[in-house]
């Protein structure tokens, strides 16, 4: 086999494959096939580029060959698409176009929608109506705020559990961190048997406002803590009661008030304070009260 004629197979083998290339090229950008014109617009092509997919039903059925601005700035950029004849049986004059993206991050390409039945037949260079996209940075951007609201206000709602919606920066000052400092204390009921001193005080005489735990007359309760300091006692119980109800809120600031008048008398007065204890009881005979209600020592049979 002669250097001649091996020359000539291999630059015929080299026009060989670029006319495939060229073909298949051309067959993707649909240069080989019947294709009519559809024109669409848009407020933003938000990244489409020349020679992008046209999907019709979700197949590659065409092509974008121009994209082109506006005459004035308030007009809409025209994307110019070339389509295979055959998607005319289902492109009606009622079809959208939109402009969609490949996953999440992936290329641009236009989506076109059936018409329906009813609607004009399409003819080449016929305007649809486009839909203009809705940016993904924009989304992302929003879908952050949501969820960055989302968690602000559940910590909101987790701190105004722990330490009450009104009360919240002065617990902080007082240095209640945590719903803990309202549990350590706290007796889920009275002992059955009654109480040998009770000390009763109208909530309006102790505490600032009707809801909050702020204490104002705090001499008012010294009498109490001068009995729990010149007396032994078994237990001693702050109890305090609302008469706004027995909401969350509410039993929140009941128990608050419990927990600053019992600071009051440890701070002040010297007494075993592992022995004062705290029960909100929630609504009761329609007033806001609080009460030191005193329990002896105990006969040798005993404690509680």
């Amino acid at each position: 086999m002669s250097r001649a004629f091996r020359l000539g197979i291999l630059v015929l083998a080299g026009l060989v494959i670029a006319a495939g290339g060229i073909f298949l090229i051309g067959d993707k950008r649909f240069e080989f096939r019947r294709t009519y014109e559809l024109k669409a617009q848009f407020k933003n092509v938000a990244g489409l580029n020349n020679g992008a997919d046209v999907r019709v039903g979700g197949i590659h059925l065409g092509t974008v060959r121009q994209i082109s601005l506006p005459e004035g700035p308030e007009g809409k950029l025209t994307v110019v698409m070339d389509l295979a004849e055959s998607t005319r049986e289902v492109i009606r004059k009622d079809s959208v176009a939109t402009i969609k993206t490949e996953g999440l991050l992936g290329n641009k390409y236009v989506e076109v929608t059936f018409g329906s039945q009813k609607a004009p037949a399409i003819e080449s260079g016929d305007e649809i109506r486009g839909e203009t996209p809705e940016d993904f940075s924009d989304a992302a951007l929003a879908a952050m705020n949501q969820v960055r609201d989302a968690a602000s206000s559940l910590e909101d709602d987790a701190d105004a559990v722990k330490h009450n919606f009104l009360l919240r920066g002065f617990f902080k000052r007082r240095g209640y961190e945590s719903a803990e400092d309202l549990d350590r204390n706290r007796i889920g009921r009275l002992p059955k048997e009654p109480s040998s001193k009770e000390f009763e005080y109208d909530a309006k005489d102790l505490f600032d406002e009707a809801d909050n735990a702020k204490l104002k007359n705090k001499k008012t309760l010294d009498a109490a803590g001068k009995f729990l300091e010149e007396n032994k006692f078994r237990l001693a119980v702050v109890a305090t009661s609302l008469e706004m109800g027995d909401s969350r809120k509410d039993r929140l600031i009941s128990e608050a008030r419990a927990k600053v008048v019992r600071d009051y008398l440890v701070e002040n007065f010297q007494f075993d304070d592992t022995r004062l204890k705290l029960l909100a009881m929630g609504k009761r005979n329609g007033t806001s009260k609080v009460e030191i209600l005193v329990y002896e020592k105990p006969s040798a049979k005993g404690a509680e």
